[in-house]
């Protein structure tokens, strides 16, 4: 199965620190696409610049320094590894900071196109135009697609706990949730919980092993403390009720993803 992108709203979100322009939805779409196709040349030379500096390894790595990275970010670089055998957190949240780079340079070029126009929301045509400026071409979804069929399931969240088999099914995890809130959770918002989850256990997996190797020992019993947290759902939970608050304070019925993006993990 194929690794699912990032949604285009938490792409809007990340955009929004780059730029106080409207965006319009077909472009934050374009931008899942951009980033994507960006992503296509940062793990290969990653691959690179890892093996160069030592051809026995097996883990794709950042070649400059220690770093953390995200579960979804992982998911898509893992597809695209050939000479190594899995990503490291470090290369992720390289790869993470580059493409929040590239992002912010698309979007200054697509600023100076609105603004030249006098518009104030970022369309389809800026983004071109913008594109184009930079020397850089919109990808072909199409033929991305072909190359890369991407398998889907009937439930989203499949794909997030084992394909639905294991001992945690779809169904499970919405009840759980709608238990720990006491409101319904969108599917997107209850992904993207999901991949925090994931964040915060890789995390935690990363600071333990740095304690234990060269670090500071007594950091290791906090981390264990926050890894027992984790596995009676004590993460999920907290953050459930934080993403209700947040739910009930602008009138909604139900827990958004926006309301996931909003709490600060």
């Amino acid at each position: 199965m194929c690794a699912k992108p990032w949604s285009p709203s938490h792409v809007a979100a990340l955009a929004s620190a780059y730029t106080d322009l409207r965006i319009s939805g077909a472009v934050k779409q374009e931008l899942v696409t951009l980033l994507v196709a960006k992503l296509n040349d940062v793990v290969p030379r990653m691959e690179q610049e890892t093996l160069a500096q030592d051809s026995t390894r097996k883990t794709l790595d950042d070649p400059q320094r220690t770093r953390l990275g995200f579960s979804r970010t992982r998911g898509l670089m893992i597809e695209r590894i050939d000479a190594v055998d899995s990503v490291s957190a470090a290369a992720v949240t390289a790869a993470c900071e580059e493409l929040e780079f590239y992002l912010r340079d698309v979007l200054r070029a697509c600023e100076t196109v609105c603004t030249n126009n006098s518009m104030g929301t970022i369309k389809p045509r800026h983004l071109e135009e913008a594109l184009s400026n930079l020397g850089v071409s919109i990808p072909d979804e199409s033929q991305e697609s072909e190359s890369k069929p991407i398998m889907t399931t009937s439930d989203p969240l499949e794909s997030l706990v084992g394909g639905g088999t294991g001992v945690i099914t779809p169904a499970m995890l919405r009840q759980m949730a709608k238990s720990f809130s006491g409101m319904k959770v969108e599917n997107d918002a209850l992904e993207e919980l999901l991949e925090l989850y994931y964040d915060e256990a890789g995390t935690i997996q990363h600071e333990m092993k740095k304690s234990l190797t060269g670090g500071n020992p007594a950091e290791f019993a906090p981390q264990l403390e926050k890894l027992n947290e984790l596995a009676k759902m004590g993460f999920l939970h907290r953050t459930l009720k934080l993403a209700e608050e947040r739910a009930k304070a602008s009138n909604s019925r139900s827990i958004t993803i926006e309301h996931i993006l909003s709490i600060e993990v």
